[in-house]
This record gives C-alpha cells, structure tokens and sequence, in this order.
C-alpha cells in the first residue's frame, strides 16, 4: 500500500510566478486554472455593461 501523497500547498508567490496570460485563483492554498472566457460570454458582458450605462446614463 502506497503511502498518501501530501498536498502541496500553493502561496501568492506562485500564482505571481505563473507565465502571463495564465488565468488561475488560489482558494485555500491550492490553485484552480480557469479558462479563458467564451464569445457567448464577453457579449453577454458587454451588453449588461452598455444596459447598466444606459440607466445609469437617464436615470
């Protein structure tokens, strides 16, 4: 029976040391990855951001 392995635990330092462009969070000293976001994304992102300009712009 093998032995459990330790896991390792992630700081700032490493997420800082990550290569540009590489989009991950540290949670709890582990570090999650993240995809870039999606087309269907950024467009629903920017339409929420023009909406919100647009009230905030009249109101």
């Amino acid at each position: 029976m093998e032995p459990l392995k330790k896991e390792e635990v992630y700081t700032i330092e490493d997420i800082y040391s990550l290569p540009d462009g590489e989009r991950a969070e540290l949670v709890d000293g582990k570090i999650y990855y993240m995809a870039p976001p999606n087309t269907n994304h950024q467009r629903l992102v920017h339409f929420f951001d023009r909406e919100q300009r647009v009230t905030v712009y009249f109101f």
